[in-house]
């Protein structure tokens, strides 16, 4: 069984990039990681009928906020993105149509933005942030478990078209 996420990544990303656990780009995630029987083309054209990723999608501006600490052991450090809601109505648009397409997520209902502090970056309180891209992330690519590949991704405030296959870039 596949196993996707949805993400909001702080630098542009395209279908086809791959890069490792240890070294995934800074992103906010917008749908958490979940199995399905659908194939990536599948849940790429599912995205790409929500309002806001396959259309009248506007580049999302927020700002750093706190820096708090998840995970079931609260050792996961994070920093809160605050926007003007646009993020939660993003998030409930795709849960519903990946929910209308047959995919049982099981969102958190605790759902806060945030971006996880890496090695190799972070966000600081009062920083902004745009969020240009929405990627479609498979957690199972053919190179194993410690990499990630970007099968589908979406260009937010270009203007619309016929949806390109989803080894591409979209918009």
């Amino acid at each position: 069984m596949a196993r996707f996420v949805v993400v909001l990544p702080l630098v542009p990303l395209a279908a086809g990039d791959e890069f490792t656990v240890a070294q995934w780009p800074l992103h906010v995630t917008l749908v958490e990681p979940f199995p399905t029987a659908l194939t990536a083309d599948d849940v790429a054209r599912l995205l790409d009928e929500v309002e806001g990723i396959g259309s009248v999608a506007s580049v999302i501006h927020a700002a750093a906020g706190d820096e708090a600490m998840f995970g079931r052991r609260r050792d996961v450090p994070v920093t809160l993105v605050r926007d003007g809601g646009e993020l939660t109505a993003l998030r409930s648009r795709t849960l519903a149509a990946l929910q209308r397409g047959g995919v049982d997520v099981q969102p958190r209902l605790d759902f806060q933005p945030h971006v996880t502090r890496k090695q190799h970056g972070r966000i600081r309180p009062g920083d902004r942030v745009e969020l240009e891209t929405v990627a479609l992330i498979d957690m199972r690519p053919p190179k194993g478990g410690h990499h990630r590949r970007v099968v589908a991704a979406w260009r937010l405030g270009a203007s619309s078209g016929a949806a390109p296959d989803a080894a591409t870039s979209r918009r």
